[in-house]
């Protein structure tokens, strides 16, 4: 049985956000479907930078993804906001190529709304160090350092390509340029946001701002973030924040989730991302072309 995390520290969550979750928060309880208008027309070398400024890489130089089903949780909001973020977060891992626990499943994927999201994550690594198990003391200082409306991370660990978890110690065997024959999924994710930070925000930007940070491994220490992309949520906007996933946001996910395999080098993970890309927006285009016929 693979490890989970939640229930050993469940108790610590809750003492952080339940004084708080009373308080409702600033964000709009409407849940408004809006179509981003910009279109991603980059060629495939900016559409591979993309992905390396969004998607972080694990220590065993692939991407991880979770290979189980997800079964995400939503903390800290008033009980009618949460079931709708939890809808929409569900929906959003169904439509890109995840799959998702039926509801009572155990979470191994959180969504957790708090005042104090530094102190969350200090008060984790001390009482459950485990949740970091990814990380070495000076990454969780410099991780948890800077003071940012969001922060996501997971546990990630080595299994076969068949799915038979390993010693770390055979990691790099059998490795080829192109595969390994081995992969690292993701066992538990977290996404800690600041409740102070939505206010203004829809529950539909929350909730797929949360699913991207659920589902990718986003590289916090990137300082460029696409303003098209819902991962700009809390950045400064002169026209305002992206009101949903952008078609680049929704396409590396489902490029991501329907790849068969997950074996591979972070290279080619990229590459095989981007002509799913490239491949949807073709499609789009030719669509367009018919009934502009």
């Amino acid at each position: 049985m693979r490890p989970l995390y939640f229930a050993a520290a469940s108790f610590l969550i809750t003492s952080f956000v339940a004084p708080a979750a009373a308080q409702a928060p600033g964000a709009t309880a409407d849940e408004p479907i809006v179509v981003q208008g910009q279109r991603d027309t980059e060629d495939r070398p900016s559409v591979v930078t993309k992905l390396r400024r969004m998607i972080d890489e694990s220590t065993g130089d692939q991407l991880a993804r979770f290979e189980d089903e997800i079964c995400p949780a939503v903390i800290g909001m008033p009980a009618d906001w949460t079931a709708i973020l939890a809808r929409i977060i569900r929906e959003n891992i169904v439509a890109t190529g995840g799959k998702v626990g039926k509801e009572g499943c155990s979470v191994n994927a959180a969504v957790i709304f708090i005042d104090q999201p530094q102190e969350l994550l200090w008060a984790l690594n001390k009482e459950e160090p485990s949740f970091f198990m990814n990380m070495s003391p000076r990454e969780f200082d410099q991780f948890s350092g800077p003071r940012r409306a969001a922060y996501s991370w997971h546990t990630v660990n080595t299994y076969t390509k068949d799915g038979v978890h390993m010693d770390k110690v055979s990691r790099f065997a059998s490795a080829t340029r192109l595969y390994t024959n081995v992969r690292e999924e993701m066992e538990s994710g977290l996404v800690v946001i600041d409740r102070r930070a939505t206010i203004g925000k829809s529950l539909r930007q929350l909730a797929d701002f949360a699913t991207m940070h659920l589902m990718l491994d986003v590289n916090w220490r990137t300082p460029h973030v696409d303003r098209s992309s819902i991962l700009s949520l809390f950045h400064s906007h002169d026209d305002g924040p992206p009101l949903r996933m952008s078609s680049f946001d929704r396409n590396a996910l489902s490029g991501f989730y329907l790849q068969r395999e997950n074996n591979r080098t972070a290279d080619q993970q990229r590459q095989n991302i981007a002509r799913a890309i490239e491949r949807q927006e073709e499609g789009k285009s030719a669509v367009g072309t018919k009934r502009d016929d």
